[in-house]
């Protein structure tokens, strides 16, 4: 059971989205808004100048004694009486910046822009600016005019301020998405770098929308190839291994194996004690083969596919760990080993396959006898929480001179069987301590 490696657990961070869609609406419209007022602030900026440059230089006195004479040239050459009075609003009709009312005896007498109703208030405003004029029989009537002066200038600053409106809303656009655009090119850059084979370069995650879930997936994905080229670099490394040390080992006893196999074909033994000897060694020879043979079975377990398919049925949790307290490890127990189990109460039942949780407890047992000290019990603690079998084995490595490194093979098949059996399995060393964490799934209640 002993071992020198350790498992690390990986958390995942999980983060609300927001609909990129309505953040782009949200910052459309608020660039919509300020181009709008932007807008609107330089046409009234605009405005105010130019009524007060229209007035301070006198152009509107000037525009209203032109129309004035306009008016009454009209007048005189069309010979207009109070007969044909009608004829002021051909006049009218011909200003495009003049609106103009005519009075008689202060009561309206023509009105060019609206159709005269009896009913309707007073229009004459005894405040406002009208002036005296003389039809072509000398009949006395007011004219009121209002002139809409520098109604070009006008226009050009509504032409303008909705340019700059536009060129405003598109700025604060650009500039809003800017952030967005730029993660984009980032995202765009770091793909290439992970597609011309660098997988160790990280992908930046920032935000939280579907960008983010974006940039996630391809660091998962990342990640993911990681995982499988060090698992596919572990399989190399192991594979050349095991060749490497199975190559030695197995000539050696093969080589010895031969060795006796000849003295005993050849009859080279001095008395039936010597060749009991012999035996007895092509006896160990083939025994030690047996056991490399094994090992390179449990190497195909974990880098290659299953010796044969799980048959799985249903253990009640009792029945299991009662059998591993009192028969799995017996041979720990004759050779000296003492057990300390502490059983909490087991009411739930596991679905395993026999033959395989077979293997993994002689995986342990062989680790316990290779590296446990016998002075200390191996300590069994069982328990249900939350769904789960949990099984602790906690045992005492034992000093050992001249310790080659493990290459914990044994371990990864119990990991692999476990897993496959829908569980966990971690192991773990503190000091001299050694711990086996394994984990069954309890099946719910019928």
């Amino acid at each position: 059971m002993c071992g020198d490696g350790a498992t690390v657990s990986t958390k995942k961070k999980t983060c609300r989205k927001r609909r990129l869609a309505l953040e782009l609406l949200m910052t459309t419209v608020f660039a919509l808004l300020v181009g709008v007022l932007v807008a609107n602030g330089i046409a009234g900026l605009a405005y105010n100048y130019l009524d007060k440059k229209l007035t301070q230089e006198g152009y509107y006195e000037r525009r209203v004694e032109e129309s004035l004479e306009s008016l009454q040239r009209f007048i005189d050459q069309n010979q207009v009486t109070e007969e044909n009075v009608e004829l002021l609003y051909i006049w009218a009709q011909r200003q495009r910046d003049v609106y103009a009312m005519f009075y008689k005896d202060v009561d309206s007498l023509f009105n060019p822009y609206r159709v005269e109703d009896p009913d309707a208030p007073e229009s004459w405003d005894p405040e406002s600016s009208y002036y005296d004029l003389e039809l072509a029989d000398g009949t006395p009537i007011k004219a009121e005019l209002v002139c809409y002066m520098g109604m070009e200038y006008y226009y050009s600053v509504d032409a303008a301020s909705i340019l700059v409106g536009v060129v405003c809303f598109v700025a604060v656009l650009l500039f809003l998405i800017h952030r967005k655009i730029r993660y984009i090119n980032r995202l765009e850059r770091e793909l290439k770098i992970l597609g011309s084979g660098n997988m160790e370069y990280p992908i930046t995650i920032q935000g939280n929308d579907e960008l983010t879930s974006l940039a996630l997936g391809i660091e998962t994905m990342r990640n993911e190839i990681q995982e499988r080229q060090r698992l596919k670099a572990e399989a190399e490394k192991a594979n050349t291994e095991l060749v490497t040390a199975m190559s030695h080992d197995l000539r050696t006893p093969l080589t010895s194996l031969i060795g006796y196999l000849e003295l005993l074909n050849l009859h080279r033994y001095e008395d039936e004690n010597q060749l009991g000897k012999y035996l007895e060694h092509c006896r160990e020879k083939a025994f030690q083969m047996k056991k490399m043979s094994d090992r390179l079975f449990e190497y195909f377990l974990v880098y290659g596919k299953e010796e044969q398919p799980y048959q799985f049925r249903e253990v009640a949790c009792e029945s299991l760990l009662e059998d591993l307290c009192n028969s799995q490890f017996f041979e720990w127990q004759e050779e000296g080993g003492t057990l300390d189990c502490r059983v909490e109460e087991l009411k739930g039942i596991v679905r395993i396959d026999a033959e395989y949780m077979q293997r993994v407890m002689d995986n342990l047992l062989s680790n316990l006898k290779k590296y446990g000290d016998r002075d200390y019990p191996l300590m069994i603690h069982a328990f249900e929480r939350q769904d789960m079998l949990h099984i602790l084995l906690t045992n005492h490595v034992r000093e050992q001179k001249n310790l080659v490194e493990s290459t914990q093979i044994g371990l990864k098949t119990c990991r692999k069987i476990i897993e496959n059996c829908g569980g966990n399995f971690e192991w773990r060393q503190d000091g001299q301590e050694f711990t086996v964490s394994m984990e069954l799934p309890v099946l719910p209640a019928k």
